[in-house]
């Protein structure tokens, strides 16, 4: 039986893409390993913040968790593009970054290529990670380092048993090993544009645009607590808006918000690490027809609809903020209608559910931030803006695993 996938709109920006040589567009969403952020402190050094040189990819998660053997260097000299690339160098343990969830489609299969030199082996590793279970490798392909960069290239095609995988790349035995220039390319693939490099703006779909340059207007908005702009140049783009104690902004979710197709986006700058044990609402629409951006408590990253104060319909990454700290501009994208519910975080696929159920209508108060944070470039649309293809068939939440403390 072939597997069915969700076609983008008309106005989706991904459709069929090949290149003359295979696919072109990347899903990776920070490639070359040049977008970084801090650690949280190790068990080597309990409250003390990781070294710059240990800090994560962005998007990307390290195993083991420890570090070992694990650096990420700020080096032109040792990348092969930019400044920086994954350094591993070991005695045999194993360690490797890792990418996912990747969703399996359709029957074509997906073209991994990365560049690597050094001594020893390279493994690449396709895993199927689900909740609660070891990693169950797929397929593997071993590769000997060279002195010199090398680009390596597999093609490989998720069995039907599977809705999702993730790409392992790391040593096999004892290895002196760079990564860098990481591709995951696949037919039916557009590129995105997420994370956005400019302000987003306005169009004929937009239903509410609040760049925050200028202070809200208080016959629209309703302001409670401490809620200011930045400083000019402080924003992601210019200034933000940034909430202190009992901050809050509500304005009317009937005129600003379509619950029966639409886009999220924003960017958000947590003044709280990632594991603080609460909830934190981004934007939401409370009461029984309620709608929620959050960073919830465990720490899961949660886009939903409620009815009756239970849940309609979530994309769900479960403990993605575990390790996040404080301080750091994130941007997300939520987009929903009837045949599929989309949550990215800086520019990647987190979490999805298919053929999510949707609210009719909404509650009145569309309430925007909370306390501890700053939001800069927020757009809502009543049209999907954003999809990648996953299957119709399969189950109705993604199932990956695809980050906290682990499950294994």
């Amino acid at each position: 039986m072939r597997a069915t996938f969700l076609l983008p709109l008309a106005l989706a920006p991904l459709l069929a893409a090949q290149g003359a040589d295979g696919p072109s567009v990347n899903f990776v969403a920070n490639p070359s390993f040049e977008v970084t952020e801090p650690a949280m402190p190790t068990s080597a050094a309990p409250g003390q913040p990781a070294p710059a040189d240990k800090w994560l990819p962005r998007t990307w998660s390290v195993w083991p968790m420890d570090f070992g053997g694990y650096s990420l260097p700020d080096d032109p000299a040792q990348a092969h593009t930019g400044s920086r690339c994954v350094h591993v160098q070991t005695a045999g343990e194993a360690v490797c970054v890792r990418y996912g969830p990747i969703p399996r489609f359709d029957e074509q299969p997906w073209t991994v290529r990365f560049w690597a030199r050094g001594t020893g082996q390279v493994l690449a590793v396709a895993n199927e990670c689900l909740y609660a279970h070891a990693p169950a490798r797929l397929k593997g392909w071993t590769f000997p380092l060279t002195a010199t960069w090398t680009e390596r290239e597999f093609q490989f095609q998720p069995p039907t048993s599977s809705s999702t995988w993730h790409l392992d790349l790391g040593n096999q035995g004892p290895a002196d090993l760079w990564l860098d220039d990481v591709f995951i390319g696949h037919s039916a693939l557009r590129p995105l544009g997420l994370p956005p490099e400019k302000p987003v703006g306005e169009d004929e779909h937009t239903l509410l645009y609040l760049p925050f340059e200028t202070p809200l207007d208080e016959y629209q908005y309703f302001t409670q607590g401490q809620v200011a702009l930045s400083a000019e140049n402080a924003g992601r783009f210019g200034r933000s808006l940034v909430f202190g104690p009992q901050g809050y902004v509500a304005c009317s979710a009937g005129k600003y918000l379509d619950p029966s197709q639409g886009t999220l986006e924003l960017w958000c700058k947590p003044g709280f690490p990632g594991n603080d044990g609460l909830t934190h609402p981004i934007v939401l629409i409370g009461g029984p027809e309620g709608m929620q951006l959050c960073k919830h408590e465990f720490p899961h990253v949660m886009f939903y609809f409620t009815s009756g104060f239970g849940t309609l319909s979530c994309a769900w990454a479960e403990t993605y903020a575990q390790f996040w700290q404080p301080g750091v501009w994130r941007h997300f994208a939520a987009c929903w209608d009837q045949d599929l519910m989309e949550l990215f975080i800086d520019g990647k696929l987190v979490a999805w559910e298919v053929r999510p159920k949707l609210l009719r209508a909404t509650g009145d108060e569309l309430g925007i931030g909370s306390a501890g944070m700053e939001l800069d470039d927020l757009r809502i649309s009543n049209v999907v803006r954003y999809r990648v293809p996953v299957r119709s068939d399969g189950p109705r939440r993604n199932e990956s695993f695809i980050g906290g403390e682990g499950k294994y």
